[in-house]
């Protein structure tokens, strides 16, 4: 418990409209159970005044405010299915808004899932010059009946929010109400992307020591930057900085290539605790949209970092309940240019990293940032290679396949993807046209991505 008192949970909410961002799939069908509550008590701000390698960061209360948010909670309708293990996870609100629970993948094999409204955009909206999506409007603005009470004392104070929130869902809460209805929780892993990814860094490296309510961490899109405790909404970074080695928790960081030379150039690097895996070739995140401007033949990029991603929050819990450490693969290589250059192979395809099949039995250039492609540059960039270099590549069906499914394979056998998964990726293979195919109605496609679900995971 932290030294401003004990949080308060009311609930579970009623309401005339179920809670803003439940799945888009009946939870009930993959037996859970959704359920909202609310989170009172006093969050502080803090200020970093002493921050040295090899020792503890020193930080002091810089003031305290009361704060009123919510708690978006799935957990297994059958207690018996329940795994111990509760994925908290920090709300993003890139868009303006707050992003939607996952609707299929790892957490529903037996975890509980929280989701923190940690943030003031997610209550109220985004500010002006936060450059969110059109009409994004926060929960207090979408459904006042539902969310008309709640209060955010302001971005400074989320990390105290995030916290008290693991205390009331993990091994030793201690409130009268228990939103996870009496599970015998053991472990709590912090879980978020891309901007949540950046606070989450910023909340270990401060102040994971001063809480330990924190059992792991996995992350994924995190641009290695951190905000300082102290900035507000409008704040997506702050200064470059590299997840700290003597947390002594483990951390699974699931990258795509356009966050591979971010990394590459503050030095963050395996170590004891901590695995950085980097998926070659797939962007910061999927774009829905198909009518983006773009040219020279270069096409929205729709590879995905999620299936990675579940094997990783699978990694971790390993790691967290078993002691097993998750594995380590090869980085995205860089030449030794200033500024440095991802690697290509003569295809135009990153080289090293986690090789997903399209990438060892491609039928297109794929680029994790879209510079230079007339494409926003988060969404990255495909370019279909021409029809005679796919023959030249492929003279037989056959061929192009074997090469695919050795590919997925060697990513179920090195464990960067869940076994269940596999024959998954593996069909993939035949929505890819070749031009030595026979016509098919479906027409032509850049690869076997995965399509929009709406997962939680860039």
């Amino acid at each position: 418990m932290g030294e401003h008192g004990q949080p308060e949970v009311l609930g579970p909410i009623k309401a005339t409209r179920p809670p803003w961002g439940v799945p888009r799939v009946d939870p009930a069908a993959l037996g859970y159970i959704v359920e909202e509550y609310q989170l009172c008590g006093v969050a502080a701000c803090y200020e970093v005044v002493a921050d040295q390698a090899g020792s503890n960061v020193e930080v002091k209360v810089m003031g305290t405010a009361p704060y009123h948010t919510r708690l978006l909670v799935m957990r297994p309708a059958d207690p018996e299915r329940f795994n111990h293990t509760v994925l908290l996870n920090w709300q993003n609100v890139s868009g303006g808004f707050e992003s939607f629970a996952p609707s299929d993948g790892e957490l529903y094999e037996g975890y509980a899932w929280v989701g923190v409204s940690a943030q003031e955009v997610g209550l109220y909206g985004p500010p002006v010059g936060m450059g969110a999506r059109v009409n994004a409007k926060g929960l207090v603005d979408e459904d006042p009946e539902r969310y008309g009470m709640l209060r955010h004392p302001g971005d400074p104070g989320s990390f105290d929010i995030f916290a008290d929130a693991a205390r009331v869902v993990g091994p030793c809460r201690l409130t009268g109400l228990d939103p996870l209805a009496g599970l015998d929780v053991r472990h709590v892993i912090a879980i978020g992307g891309s901007q949540s990814a950046m606070r989450l860094v910023a909340y270990a490296n401060t102040l994971h020591n001063l809480h330990r309510v924190i059992d792991g961490y996995a992350l994924s899109a995190w641009e290695g930057r951190a905000p300082d405790l102290g900035d507000g909404p409008i704040s997506f970074g702050g200064a470059r900085t590299v997840i700290r080695d003597d947390i002594e928790v483990p951390f699974v960081v699931v990258n795509s290539e356009f966050e591979a030379l971010a990394l590459h150039l503050a030095g963050a690097v395996d170590s004891k605790w901590i695995r950085y895996w980097e998926v070659a070739g797939a962007p910061h995140g999927v774009t829905r949209r198909r009518d983006l401007p773009h040219g020279h033949g270069w096409k929205p990029n729709t590879l995905r970092i999620k299936p990675v991603a579940e094997s990783a929050l699978r990694h971790v819990r390993r790691w967290v309940a078993e002691g097993r450490r998750a594995p380590a693969f090869p980085r995205i290589e860089f030449d030794g240019d200033r500024p440095p250059r991802i690697r290509r192979d003569a295809h135009g395809n990153a080289i090293g990293g986690v090789r997903l099949p399209e990438m060892e039995a491609p039928v297109a250039e794929y680029r994790g940032v879209a510079t230079g492609t007339g494409l926003p540059p988060l969404f990255g960039a495909a370019r279909p290679f021409t029809d005679d270099g796919l023959r030249a590549m492929y003279p037989s069906r056959q061929l192009f396949e074997d090469r695919w499914q050795r590919a997925v394979d060697d990513l179920v056998a090195s464990e960067a993807l869940r076994p269940e998964d596999g024959e998954t990726m593996a069909g993939h293979m035949h929505q890819v046209r070749l031009p030595t195919d026979e016509p098919h109605p479906i027409g032509p496609r850049q690869g076997g991505a995965l399509d929009d679900a709406d997962d939680g995971w860039p």
